[in-house]
């Protein structure tokens, strides 16, 4: 009790011990990616996806795109819709959060409605297409097929919350 009562003191007397010790324990944590992914609904209940350029055996998907150095998730999802499509959308809850994958990866999916009009296609989209969640495509992602269940059933929930 004594040693931590010590380190207290010296914390609170001397100021900068604390940012030396932010760094030091910056420099020994984890570093990951993270990835956001959204699922997007329109008005009549569709889903967004796109043929994305950079994917090879699952071209079609969901929109998203990685997480910027201290960018929110939520953020860096409205940026990455904004830069793919040029659709403004509304963030909702999380949906999915991907620890499995490749390791220091970590994926986050959000259920989204629209708030507007496509209105380009970034160079990193072919396509853009609306589907029914009850219809989707062959050759889906199997994840991409899962966030999509489970966001539909969110919507369906009576107290599911609305996106923000």
């Amino acid at each position: 009790m004594r040693l931590k009562r010590s380190v207290a003191y010296l914390m609170r007397r001397a100021p900068l011990l604390y940012p030396l010790l932010a760094r030091l324990i910056n420099l020994a944590s984890a570093r990951f990616t993270v990835g956001v992914t959204g699922v997007v609904f329109n008005r009549r209940g569709e889903v967004l996806l796109l043929e994305h350029v950079f994917r090879g055996r699952y071209p079609w998907g969901l929109p998203g795109g990685w997480v910027r150095r201290r960018e929110r998730p939520q953020d860096a999802l409205r940026r990455e819709l904004l830069e793919e499509v040029g659709l403004a959308v509304r963030v909702g809850p999380p949906i999915w959060v991907e620890l499995d994958g490749p390791p220091g990866h970590l994926e986050t999916c959000f259920l989204c409605e629209v708030e507007g009009e496509m209105d380009h296609l970034s160079g990193e989209v072919l396509t853009a297409c609306w589907v029914s969640p009850h219809t989707l495509p062959e050759g889906l992602y199997w994840l991409d097929q899962e966030m999509i269940q489970r966001a539909q059933a969110l919507r369906d929930r009576p107290t599911g919350r609305q996106p923000t």
